[in-house]
Formats: structure tokens, sequence, C-alpha cells
């Protein structure tokens, strides 16, 4: 499939997604969550580890490793702690030895930078806006949303495509029509899928507050209220669209190449992962905690990758147009 035809596949995931979002979003997040989620992180690991992590050394990856360790120990084994503080912490130290793996070459800088997020970390670990941001929004919202339409935005940039930006307008469009459409209070749902999303109450409180929507407490409000059933129509469609655009962009970054074994093995995981939910929705959720962070902290030098190569396009643009400008008026002279 070549790049435009897989940016209008894309522009009808999006608005698919989002007209599914509208009308059952709390369903049409477990469903996704549960079902494309734990095969969207087998699949972009496996494929994250032949491309080397998009890290300049081999393994540099195995810090980013025991760093979602780390947060997997904060959730389930160690007590007695700011579990919050330091979760906010691991993540911060994680984006800046992300920032260190996707470009510095000296194991000094790297471990420089290293120590330095650390240090800004021990700064701001208890201010609560960054506790929001980084343990809360990073690995949720940011992820799936943000880092999803920089990627769009890149591919755009990089190929010069119209098709492109056109996609990346839909994502625009698609995302405020969740707050533009006048929301009614929810229906009612049913015990499973509160239970079942009870877990991830607290993106939703933290997203209406840090929106301006004011206070919402976890709890009936989240399923009920006309804010609550905004802010879900718009994760549901943020979620759901992040794991089917990975899964679009087979032809263009050969993401199904990897070594057998692996493919067994993610086709085995994924496979006990779907039994985990259908069993207990929650203990899914919970077994796999671990490796939807893993598949966050490894592909953040590929998300500080993009961030330069935006930039650099950007800037690459301004001098190509500068360029054509420059051409202009020596012709008309």
């Amino acid at each position: 499939m070549r790049p435009e035809q897989v940016n209008f596949l894309n522009i009808g995931l999006m608005i698919a997604s989002a007209a599914a979002a509208f009308v059952l979003p709390f369903e049409l997040f477990l469903f996704s969550y549960a079902v494309l989620g734990p095969l969207h992180y087998l699949t972009q690991i496996s494929w994250l580890h032949t491309r080397g992590y998009f890290t300049t050394g081999k393994n540099d990856y195995l810090l980013l490793v025991a760093l979602c360790v780390c947060i997997g120990l904060l959730k389930f084994v160690v007590s007695g702690v700011d579990a919050e503080g330091w979760a906010t912490t691991t993540v911060m130290v994680a984006f800046g030895a992300a920032a260190a793996f996707a470009f510095a070459r000296s194991l000094w800088v790297k471990g420089a930078l290293v120590v330095g997020a650390f240090v800004i970390a021990q700064f701001v670990s208890d201010v609560e806006s960054a506790r929001v941001l980084f343990a809360t929004f990073v690995p949720t919202i940011i992820h799936v949303y943000v880092f999803t339409a920089a990627f769009i935005l890149f591919g755009a940039l990089r190929s010069r495509s119209a098709s492109g930006l056109a996609s990346l307008g839909v994502f625009a469009a698609c995302s405020a029509s969740f707050f533009l459409v006048t929301t009614t209070a929810g229906r009612p749902l049913g015990t499973y899928v509160m239970n079942s999303y009870s877990s991830f109450e607290g993106v939703n409180v933290a997203l209406a507050a840090w929106l301006g929507f004011g206070a919402m407490e976890r709890g009936p409000e989240v399923y009920t209220s006309a804010t609550g059933v905004m802010l879900m129509r718009f994760i549901a469609f943020a979620y759901t669209y992040h794991f089917l655009n990975w899964f679009s962009k087979t032809s263009v970054i050969q993401w199904h190449k990897i070594p057998r074994p692996w493919a067994i093995a993610n086709v085995c995981l994924w496979l006990t992962s779907l039994v985990l939910y259908w069993w207990d929705y929650r203990i899914g959720m919970l077994t796999l905690f671990t490796l939807s962070f893993l598949h966050v902290f490894l592909e953040l030098p590929l998300d500080v990758r993009t961030f330069v190569g935006i930039g650099q396009e950007l800037a690459r643009l301004g001098d190509e147009r500068s360029g054509v400008a420059a051409a202009a008026r020596s012709t008309r002279r």
C-alpha cells in the first residue's frame, strides 16, 4: 500500500473511531484496551528491538527497562513510600535518558543527562501539576494522543504530503468534535463496565481539571455527567485510533518483519492476555500494567527523535520557501 493510500486509510480510521466513541465511549475503550492494546505493545516492542530502540548504544534500552521495573515495584510491591512522587521521578528520568540515548554517543554525556534529569525531578516531584503531567498523562493521554499527532505531523512534513496534512486536519477535527458537539448526561452503564474502568478513573478526573472543566469526583460522575461522557469520548477515540494507526502502517514501517520466534511469542502472549481480560478485566489490566509501561518507555527515544525531526523539517520548509521567494524576486528583476 502506497503512503498516500495509508493516509486515506487513516482518515477513514479516524472517522470510524470518532463515530464509535460518540456512541459507546466506555465500551469502545474497554474493547480497544483489552484486544488491540496488548497486540500493539508486543508488536511495537518487537519492532523497536529490531531497530535498536532508536538509541545510539546497543544496551541503552536496558536502563529504560530497569526504570519500568521500578514503576512496577512502586505499583505492586513497595509500600510506605511516596509512590506517586517516585513514579514522577522515574518518568522524568526516563525522558532524560531517552533524550540522551537518542542523540548522545559519549557514555559520560549520557550519564550526566540522566543524573541531571534525576536532580531536576527531585525538585519538582512534589509539585502536583508535575505529578499529574508525568505520572498520569505521559503513559496515557500524552502517549496515545500527543505523540500520535506528532508522528502524523512528522510524516506529512517529511514527505511533503498533502494527504498527510489532510489526515492531521481530520485528526484535529475529530478531537475538537467531542468538545464542540453538545453532550448530554450519560446513559446508564452496567456494573461490569464501571468496575472494569474504575482503575482508570483518575485519568478522567485529572483531565477534567487540566482542561478547565472543574473538579470531578471519582465514581458515578465519571460515567454519568455531561463532562464525564465528553471526556470519555475523547479518551476512547485517542486510544482506539492510536492502536489502529499502528496496525495501519504495516506497509510503511514494516513492523511485521520481525524474527519468527518473536512473532510466535507475541501471538501466544496476546492470546493469553485475551484470556486474562475475559476472565477478569481488572486482573488483565493489572497483569499487563508493566508491559504497557514498558512499551511507553522503550518508545521514548523515538518520540524524542520525532519532535527534533519536526523542528528540522519546519526549518527546511522555511528555507525552501525563502529560496523560492528569492528566486521569484530574482526572476522579476
